[in-house]
C-alpha cells in the first residue's frame, strides 16, 4: 500500500461483491485482523498467519489454480513433454523467484551498509 488509506477492498470489488452480509462478514474479519495487529507482535504474527491462510484459500478460485489444474490433467494423460511437466515448471519459476528475491535483499544491505555512519 502507497499511502495508509488506500483500501483493501476497492468500490469495483465491492460492487462485484454486492452482498450485505458478505460485506458484513469482510467488516468483522477485518476488524478481528486489526485488533490482533494492534494487540502487538504476537497477535500481528497471528494475523499475518489468518491473511496466508485466506490467500491459500483464494487461490483455488483464481486463474492460476484453473491453468495449474488443466496442466496437471495434462500430465496424468502421459503426453506433456518432459520438460512441461507440472513439477519441473513449477520449481524452475519458484527457483528463479527465489534467486531473485535474494538478490533483492543482497541489495538492500549493501546499500543499507553504505549509508550507515563510519566510526
Amino acid at each position: 500500500m502507497k499511502h495508509p488509506h488506500d483500501l483493501l477492498i476497492d468500490d469495483e470489488a465491492w460492487r462485484a461483491i454486492n452482498d450485505p452480509a458478505t460485506a458484513d462478514a469482510v467488516a468483522r474479519s477485518l476488524f478481528v485482523l486489526k485488533a490482533a495487529i494492534d494487540s502487538g507482535p504476537a497477535g500481528a504474527q497471528e494475523a499475518s498467519a489468518a491473511i496466508l491462510a485466506d490467500i491459500e484459500a483464494a487461490y483455488l478460485h483464481t486463474d492460476a489454480h484453473r491453468a495449474a489444474l488443466k496442466l496437471y490433467l495434462l500430465s496424468l494423460t502421459g503426453q506433456l513433454q518432459p520438460e512441461d511437466e507440472p513439477l519441473r515448471l513449477i520449481n524452475a519459476a519458484i527457483k528463479r523467484g527465489t534467486a531473485q528475491i535474494e538478490l533483492s535483499r543482497q541489495s538492500r544491505a549493501r546499500k543499507r551498509r553504505r549509508h550507515l555512519p563510519r566510526d
